[in-house]
């Protein structure tokens, strides 16, 4: 009877050691694995957010130059989230022009006599745009609307799927909204820009095929798409029929299925190589994302997280490039 006891209480802790293993590997907020549609400069996982019951999160950012003062320039970027963890808006600005401004400083008295002289300062403001992006979903979470909110108009992608769930057909839209409140949309006038349908053959059970087609059911790049026997995606290789470009990007993944390189190749405009090697702490967090260029370092960004709900609290982003750091707070509102 003891035996049996303890063979129980043996079969208990590997079970709750096993969920503990099973609640660390999902505690990734950021999903940096390939997807089909980008939902904004930073992709969360749609089940630490539901997980977690967060609603919105607002981003700003400052940056601090090396040897000089820290510099606000009003860039920002924020999210808001359905019950069900999927972004529904974000927005985030846009660097536009710098402006300088002369502002008079009057003279400073004391006592009646003028202890430091009227002087003029020059204020530099940064002026961004602000992008609204806005997402509609379908019953199995697939996104099938995607809008951009511009200056008086908006770019709209309208997304189809086949049975497999693979992305069928994009229509690319210009849209006018007649809705006197801006966060609201009342179709105007839209006008069709172009239509891609895609087709898939599958060449072997970890091997696909894929063909682009532009509005004249002409086929304009192909592609060959690989993934691992896990269901990763390994590469996807793209070439264009009538050109000499031809794009190529490759993840690599641990044991753990956890991402820990993504590489870029392209000859469109000379040759690129970029890539970026991810580094993860104990729970399978992404604690750092170094980033190169024609093997050259630009980037380094490390995450820095609460202990007991791993929420992201704040970036460090170091630009090699331009000698700065990017100071990047994170806000969160919650459901209730």
């Amino acid at each position: 009877m003891e035996a049996n006891f303890f063979h129980s209480l043996k079969k208990c802790v590997f079970t709750l050691l096993w969920l503990l293993v099973i609640y660390t590997c999902t505690a990734q907020m950021i999903n940096n694995k390939p997807i089909d549609i980008p939902v904004g400069p930073t992709t969360f996982s749609s089940d630490f957010i539901k997980k977690n019951k967060i609603k919105s999160i607002a981003i700003s950012i400052v940056d601090k130059p090396d040897g000089t003062v820290i510099i606000d320039k009003g860039e920002s970027r924020g999210y808001e989230f359905d019950e069900s963890g999927n972004v529904v808006r974000y927005y985030y600005t846009v660097f536009n022009s710098v402006q300088k401004e002369d502002i008079e400083i009057p003279a400073l008295k004391k006592r009646g006599k003028i202890i430091r002289e009227a002087r003029t300062r020059t204020v530099t403001k940064y002026i961004n745009d602000t992008v609204f992006v806005t997402l509609f979903y379908d019953n199995q979470k697939r996104i099938i609307i995607k809008r951009i909110r511009l200056e008086d108009y908006s770019d709209a992608y309208y997304y189809e799927y086949n049975e497999k769930g693979q992305i069928k057909k994009e229509l690319h839209c210009k849209e006018t909204n007649v809705s006197e409140n801006k966060r609201e949309f009342k179709l105007g006038v839209q006008t069709i820009l172009s239509t891609e349908t895609f087709e898939y053959v599958a060449l072997t059970p970890i091997q696909i095929k894929k063909r682009c087609f532009n509005d004249e059911g002409r086929e304009y790049k192909k592609a060959i798409i690989n993934y691992d026997t896990k269901g990763n995606k390994l590469s996807e290789n793209y070439e264009f029929i009538v050109s000499w470009m031809h794009q190529e990007t490759t993840w690599q993944y641990d044991d753990s299925d956890k991402l820990i390189k993504r590489s870029f190749l392209s000859n469109e405009a000379g040759e690129i190589n970029e890539y970026s090697i991810y580094e993860y702490s104990k729970n399978a967090a992404v604690v750092t994302e170094t980033k190169f260029k024609n093997n050259t370092l630009t980037d380094e960004i490390n995450y820095l997280y609460d202990d007991v709900n791993m929420l992201i609290k704040s970036e460090v982003n170091r630009d090699h490039i331009n000698l700065s750091v990017g100071i990047v707070k994170y806000v969160y509102t919650f459901y209730h």
